[in-house]
Formats: C-alpha cells, sequence, structure tokens
C-alpha cells in the first residue's frame, strides 16, 4: 500500500484517541538566498546642566551654556544582529489555539487550507501541498510539521515568516504552489539566560548568550508530551497503539560579527517523529485491505547543518553565501513484513549578490546548486495512482522488491533588476534558468511585478512568472513510478490593491490566477492508446497527462494595535479544478474550497492578561462519494467500496472557535507566563470525509457509510518561565 495511505490509518487512529489535529509529513526542496540590509542602531548620550543665571556675563557661564547642548553620539554597524522579532510574526504568534505555533496561524489567513479537514499539510491557493517549498535560513528542511500538525520552531527562535502564495519572484525555485520563508533571529549579545516551557503539549527549554563581544549563541530542544495522554496496549475499533507518538526538534545558532560589515554564522537544526499502531482484522483498514494487518510503525528524521557568510557594503550592496547539508532518514514497517527506507543526504550551496548600479537601479544576481543522493530500498504491494484519481484500489500492483540508489543535480542562475522609475512607480523584472540532470530538464522563467503608489494610502501590484519543480517522487522512480516523467510547471497572474486607511486600518484585495501543466496521471488504457507519448505497457505507470486552473480572489481588513485591540479578518473565493489530459474530463480539485472566512481578534486588559480568539469558517471541501460494494478479488469475504464521480458531493459546512487566555507573571524575581486554551470551544462534529465502514453483515446492498470527524473539543494549559 501506498505509505501516505498508511501514514493516514496511524494518525486516524492516534487522532480517534486523542482528537487532536495532524498532519503528514512533508518533504520539500527550493532553492532562493537573499539578505536585507541591517538598520544602523542609534546610542544617545544626553548631557543636561543647569543653566546660569542671564546676567552671569563671565567666560565660566558662557562654558557652560556651552555644555548645555545636547550630544548625540551616533554608533552603528552594518552588520548589526538581527535578534528580534517582526511585529508581523508577534501577531502571528498571539492567534488563539496554536500554542504560540505562527506556522500554525497560516491558517488563519486568506487562500490557506488543510489538505483535509484538519490534518495535512497547507495547500495554498488551490494548489497541491506538494506544490510548495519549504526553507529555514534559506536551507531545505526534511519537513515543517510534527506528527500532530505543529510546526518544528520554537516560538522564540523565529524572526521572520513571510508566505509568498503566487507569483513569487525569481529568487524562489523548486515550487509552483507557495512558499514558506522562515528566517530564524540572530542570538542576542546578552548576558545568559534559560527559558523552559511545560505544557500538556510540548516541553523543552532554550539557552541563550554572548560567548565573546562579538559573538553569541542559542539553543533550543523540545519533546511532545501527547504520549502520556494516550496509553499503549489499549484496543479501540480494532487499532492497538503500541508505540505512542513523540516528536521532538532543535534548532542552533552561533553567530561571529567581523568587523562592521560581515557576519559569519553556523545552524544546526533538526526533527524527528516516532510512532506505531496495530491493525488487526476487526478494524476498518483490516477489513476493506487484509494486506494491512499487523504492526504499522513510522520512524522519520532530519538534521541540517549550515554555515553563512554575509557582507553589508555601501550604496545597498549585499554579499552573501550559504553552504548546508542536510540528513534525512525515513523507515516504514507494515503489514506482513512490508517496508520501506530511506535514507537522503542533501547537500546545498548558494550565493547571492546585490548591488545599486545606476541611480535608482538595484541588480540582484544568485546562483544555487544542489545535489541529492537518495538510497532506497522497499518490500510492498503498490498502488499506482494519484490525487486525482476516485479509487487507489483499481490501481494495485503486485508485490515487488528493490534496492536502488538515485542521484539528483540542480543548478539555477537568476537575475533581478529593480527600477524605481519614479516616486509612484516601481518595476521588478527577474528572470530564472535552471536545470535538472535526473529529469534531464531545462527552464527559463521571466517573472516581472509591478507596483503603482497611486498616492500615500493606495498601492496596486501586478505581478506574474512561470514556475517548475521536481516530479513527485514516487512517481519519478523505477519499478513504482516513470523515470522519464515531466517536472510540472505553472503560471501565475496576480493582482493586488492595498490600501491603507490611517495608522489603525488596513485592507487588501488580491486576485489570482493559476494555470497548472504536466501534472502526473496513472496509466491506463487511454494512455495505451494515445499516440502523443510512447507507452506500450502500464510498466511506467505514469505519464505527464494532467493539467489544471486555480483561481481566486481574497478580501483581508487588518487592525493595527491601539488601547489593548488588534487582529484581522478575511474572506476568500476560489475555485480549483484538474483535467484528463487524453479524457477531456474536468473535475474539482479535492481540496476546492469556495468560501473560506477567518477572524483572529486580541485584546490586552493590562500588564498581566490578554486574550484572543479565532474564528473559521468554510464551505466544505469535495469528495468522491461511495455508491456500492464489490468483492474483494485478492480477499475472498471482504469488500471494496465502488466510487462515483471523482470529487462530485461536498461536504458540510466547517467552522471552529478557538479561545485562548494569557497571564503574566513572576515567581521567585522571574518571569512567567501560563497559557489556557480551549481548541473547538464549541464542540464542532466538522466532517472531513466519508468511509466504508465494513461490519459482520454487510452485503453488496447492505453496508454502512461513516463520517470521519476532525479535531473534537481539547483544553490545555502551558507554563513558560525565563530564568
Amino acid at each position: 500500500m501506498k505509505a501516505n495511505t498508511l501514514t493516514s490509518t496511524l494518525l486516524a487512529s492516534l487522532n480517534s484517541r486523542l482528537k487532536m489535529p495532524n498532519s503528514p509529513f512533508s518533504t520539500l526542496s527550493i532553492a532562493m538566498t537573499c539578505a536585507l540590509i541591517s538598520s544602523s542602531t542609534l546610542a544617545f548620550d544626553k548631557v543636561h546642566q543647569e543653566k546660569g543665571a542671564a546676567e552671569n556675563k563671565t567666560e565660566q557661564s558662557k562654558a557652560k551654556q556651552v555644555s548645555d547642548v545636547e550630544v548625540i553620539n551616533v554608533l552603528g554597524r552594518r552588520n548589526q544582529a538581527n535578534s528580534e522579532m517582526t511585529e508581523q510574526t508577534e501577531q502571528l504568534l498571539s492567534v488563539a489555539g496554536i500554542g504560540n505555533d505562527p506556522l500554525s496561524a497560516v491558517y488563519s489567513l486568506p487562500g490557506i487550507v488543510y489538505a483535509g479537514g484538519d490534518t495535512g499539510s497547507p495547500a495554498v491557493r488551490g494548489s497541491s501541498p506538494d506544490d510548495n517549498a519549504f526553507y529555514i535560513d534559506d536551507i531545505p528542511a526534511g519537513y515543517i510539521f510534527h506528527l500532530f500538525g505543529d510546526s518544528i520552531f520554537n516560538e522564540n527562535l523565529i524572526r521572520n515568516f513571510d508566505l509568498h502564495a503566487a507569483a513569487f519572484g525569481s529568487q524562489y525555485g523548486n515550487a509552483t504552489g507557495g512558499i514558506f520563508d522562515v528566517q530564524l533571529r540572530d542570538p542576542r549579545h546578552q548576558d545568559f539566560t534559560t527559558t523552559v516551557d511545560l505544557s500538556m503539549l510540548k516541553s523543552g527549554f532554550m539557552t541563550e548568550g554572548s560567548v565573546t563581544e562579538n559573538s553569541a549563541f542559542y539553543l533550543s530542544y523540545r519533546r511532545s508530551q501527547i504520549h502520556l495522554f494516550l496509553p499503549e496496549g489499549e484496543e479501540d475499533e480494532g487499532y492497538t497503539v503500541f508505540k505512542a507518538p513523540i516528536s521532538d526538534d532543535y534548532q542552533a545558532k552561533y553567530q561571529w560579527l567581523l568587523g562592521d560589515s560581515h557576519k559569519l554564522t553556523f545552524t544546526a537544526s533538526g526533527a524527528s517523529d516516532t510512532g506505531g499502531v496495530n491493525i488487526s482484522e476487526q478494524s476498518e483498514q483490516g477489513r476493506i485491505d487484509p494486506d494491512t494487518i499487523g504492526d504499522f510503525k513510522m520512524t522519520t528524521s532530519f538534521d541540517t547543518q549550515s554555515l553563512a557568510w554575509q557582507f553589508y557594503g555601501d550604496e545597498q550592496k549585499i554579499m552573501q553565501l550559504v553552504a548546508g547539508h542536510t540528513a534525512k532518514s525515513t523507515e516504514e514497517k507494515f503489514g506482513q513484513g512490508q517496508f520501506v527506507n530511506v535514507d537522503e543526504n542533501s547537500f546545498d550551496v548558494r550565493f547571492f549578490y546585490q548591488v545599486a548600479w545606476f541611480d535608482n537601479h538595484k541588480l540582484g544576481f544568485g546562483i544555487d546548486y544542489s545535489k541529492t543522493d537518495v538510497d532506497y530500498d522497499f518490500d510492498l504491494i503498490p498502488y499506482y495512482c494519484t490525487e486525482n484519481d476516485a479509487d487507489c484500489n483499481q490501481y494495485k500492483g503486485d508485490r515487488i522488491q528493490d534496492n536502488a540508489s538515485l542521484s539528483d543535480q540542480n543548478i539555477a542562475i537568476y537575475l533581478d533588476e529593480i527600477w524605481a522609475i519614479n516616486p509612484n512607480w516601481l518595476l521588478t523584472v527577474g528572470l530564472r534558468a535552471e536545470r535538472n540532470d535526473y529529469t534531464e530538464q531545462s527552464f527559463v522563467h521571466p517573472r516581472i511585478a509591478l507596483d503603482w503608489f497611486v498616492n500615500n494610502q493606495v498601492t496596486i501590484k501586478a505581478k506574474a512568472g512561470s514556475y517548475s519543480r521536481f516530479p513527485d517522487v514516487d512517481t519519478a522512480l523505477k519499478k513504482l513510478g516513470n523515470p522519464n516523467i515531466k517536472s510540472p510547471t505553472a503560471i501565475h497572474y496576480s493582482l493586488g490593491v492595498d490600501y491603507d486607511f490611517n495608522d489603525l486600518w488596513f485592507t487588501s484585495l488580491d486576485i489570482y490566477h493559476k494555470s497548472l501543466t504536466d501534472l502526473p496521471r496513472s496509466t491506463d488504457e487511454h494512455t495505451q492508446t494515445n499516440t502523443d507519448i510512447a507507452v506500450t505497457d502500464n510498466d511506467l505507470h505514469y505519464t505527464s497527462d494532467t493539467s489544471g486552473n486555480a483561481q481566486g480572489i481574497e478580501w483581508l481588513v487588518r487592525r493595527e494595535r491601539h488601547n489593548g485591540w488588534f487582529g484581522w479578518a478575511s474572506l476568500s473565493w476560489s475555485q480549483s479544478e484538474r483535467t484528463d489530459d487524453l479524457t477531456n474530463i474536468t473535475s474539482d480539485y479535492y481540496l476546492d474550497t469556495p468560501l473560506v472566512a477567518n477572524v483572529v481578534a486580541n485584546y490586552q486588559l493590562n500588564e498581566h492578561w490578554d486574550f484572543g480568539l479565532r474564528f473559521t469558517l468554510r464551505s466544505g471541501a469535495k469528495y468522491t462519494p461511495i455508491t456500492g460494494l464489490r468483492d474483494n478479488p485478492d480477499h475472498e469475504g471482504h469488500f471494496l467500496p465502488n466510487y462515483g464521480e471523482l470529487n462530485s458531493k461536498t461536504l458540510p459546512v466547517y467552522h471552529r472557535l478557538d479561545l485562548e487566555a494569557n497571564y503574566k507573571t513572576t515567581y521567585w524575581g522571574y518571569d512567567a507566563k501560563w497559557t489556557m486554551a480551549m481548541i473547538n470551544a464549541m464542540a464542532q462534529e466538522n466532517v472531513s470525509g466519508y468511509y466504508y465502514d465494513p461490519e459482520d453483515d454487510d452485503t453488496l446492498v447492505q453496508y454502512n457509510i461513516s463520517g470521519e470527524e476532525d479535531i473534537g473539543i481539547f483544553p490545555y494549559v502551558g507554563l513558560t518561565m525565563t530564568f
């Protein structure tokens, strides 16, 4: 069986016990290097002395008058450490019910939905979660979400988190959906401090401080507490958790400030997740697919190290060189002796240079190089299907084994020209050229952005660009896929208007369109008869014969912090479709969610108490209905569901309210904060899908269909202390 189906089985079993959000792991890579100019800091030394009497005309009085002049000493350095969180990220951390996790707060922004109810990775503006790219400090991460949906980052270490939902610049590659750009802050030059977090969800510590006058470091480690609330060995509806899920993560950074213009930074980060569940013949999964009966255990981890050098020169000159290494490991065991083992090593080098070369012109140049070596072996029963197939059981293959390696190199060169035409117009023209040796494909991606500053309040933004990414790994491997499959591509268009009412209120309106091509399609009789491709049998399993489009409009209203209040509200409409290019049949995409509304509000009552709420309302996603049963040809006495038209039905309307209160105090002279939250405070039973629920007396005409519910009501309490 495909690994993502078994992962869903594990998560569904654990979720039924705890009713917590969860998400599959994401393994995405990107190519980008970009630095920002540090703003100089000012140190003020004010000297005030009492003035002499006006009638005193002596030289002593005159000297005293000179000493009364305010003296300002300006101390600055171009390589100033960026050690503080941006205001935008600080507001994201305040969203209720996310456990101070800004990446989880992304689902409160317009155009972002879970890839399946309260589970899965983020889907951005009608694209697949696999179309996104994630990176940490310019280096790809093995994954950024743990088993139960929280990100791998300590909230105290995130400086900035940017989401580029469409038509992003030429410094980004290997993505056709959205870009998630996480920048960890620099270490603070201060006395050593230690912060301890204790909660029902996770616990951890962080230590930080100066090592020398020009160097500092921090280290953070966290470990989940979910396993404490999931007793092992208890059977529930045919599932028995024998390894309660445990996740941990760490981040470390050591930085030297060399002179006034250079930075040298070493960064290390990593995460791991493990969990196991026994699938019995009495379980829903075991009744439908007896091949999966047995222990299912999954362990995945990654470790990343990088070294970055940055130079800040005169006249907006910036130079950056980053080199990094990532090791990722995945082990899955399931059924009767089936397994998948993958070891991956990636090496990345990124160079970026920016210079103001003419009046009102700024030129950016970058080179990205990556090399990935993958060793894998497996013994499994494969299902050759994609997210656009209604019934994966129709694409079941014979049990196969393999032990092989895969090597992939990608090189990209990009240019960005930023032209401030006049105070009202800003033009950015970019070009990205890249070559991948595994797919043997080359691309040249033009990208353009035009900003019109109509006045001090109104800005109109237009953007467009073309994009590509590496194919889904399971569609590109020998035996399991097609080694000659093409890279998915996309063209993005975006038009937006920003309006600043005043210093308190802001609103924006964005319209977008995405055209998607060369998406994977599983092979069948239509593939056999198509004369445009060289396929004589099903051994290739996949071809690049699916296309799609996504379009929508998003409205955001934001209130800045004033009198204790801040928050935002958003409303979006979207449409996403996929087309089988061989049959010309178009269907709604399974993540098509036409209407989504979000409200986030926070109020600081006093220096001790602050409160927050988050409310989400959205129309149901699409699903493929079960229309009947058929005999399982591989297991006598068992049934398989028959499915109707692909994604032809809509799930019920979804809504959820999260509440949170924070209390700041001190214990023994140390700062402390209590967090009390209620997830899904209205106990809404949101349905994320329907499934065949087997019973002993089932027949071809008598069977039961059940709904899969998302997270139920869940309270939690946490304590943070700084020593």
